[in-house]
């Protein structure tokens, strides 16, 4: 059976009582937050937007101009239907080709989506592009640092049409810089206590273990983002400078 995205898989994920899934969540929501600096006004453009577990915050601020997109219709219909109070400018779009033209927003955020497609090099390129000069791009990736990083592979291989790609956070700033861009930020979400894999009645880490573990993962994930299970990366796209005055 072909792997399917849905707003009901994902808010599953996102809404499950795991409490490793609970805490993913919302370190990720506190990293977007952060990252994107959201205490200025703007245009704001999340890619992935899904059905709206980050819109909902960034919708809620006055100052932020936001604008979604999502491949999938069934997730852009879920977003529009639960955040109706916010008339999100919500589309259907794909993040190989956005339908926006160049230097348009003065934010973007793409996060737990490029490692899911296939050519990620490409993509993050058409969300520089998009970017105007001087403005901040936050994107995630899966890390293969991470001492998850080959339980995940294996665990996700038995799903048809799945693609989950993880790579070394050096090769993201590579690809940031070749795009003209300044990487400013690396942080982690986790490196033990972020996501759970299941086996039958048995799951890696134990719940029993969740209040020892939270604890200590915060402390090492501060000095050691680069081992996080996913990768949160804030850059600032070059601005050109003009022909000299004769």
């Amino acid at each position: 059976m072909q792997y399917q995205w849905t707003p009901e898989f994902w808010q599953g994920w996102r809404e499950d009582d795991n409490p490793y899934r609970q805490r993913k969540s919302a370190r990720d929501l506190q990293l977007a937050c952060q990252l994107l600096d959201l205490e200025h006004e703007g245009s704001l453009l999340e890619v992935g937007c899904g059905y709206g577990w980050i819109s909902q915050v960034l919708l809620s601020l006055k100052a932020v101009h936001w604008i979604g997109v999502d491949r999938s219709l069934a997730m852009v219909k879920d977003l529009r239907k639960h955040l109706s109070h916010y008339r999100p400018r919500a589309f259907v779009a794909d993040a190989y080709k956005l339908p926006f033209p160049d230097d348009s927003f003065d934010r973007v955020i793409c996060s737990g989506v490029l490692m899911h497609l296939r050519d990620e090099r490409a993509a993050l390129g058409e969300l520089v592009r998009v970017l105007r000069p001087g403005g901040r791009l936050v994107v995630s990736m899966n890390n293969a640092l991470s001492p998850y990083c080959l339980p995940a592979i294996l665990h996700n291989r038995r799903k048809q049409g799945y693609v989950q790609q993880f790579h070394l956070p050096r090769t993201y700033r590579r690809w940031l810089r070749s795009l003209g861009l300044e990487s400013h930020q690396l942080q982690g979400d986790g490196i033990i206590s972020t996501v759970s894999i299941s086996a039958g009645p048995l799951s890696w880490p134990p719940r029993f273990a969740f209040n020892l573990l939270k604890s200590l993962d915060a402390l090492a994930v501060r000095h050691l983002p680069w081992l996080a299970y996913e990768v949160w990366l804030q850059a600032t796209k070059k601005v050109c400078d003009g022909p000299a005055l004769m």
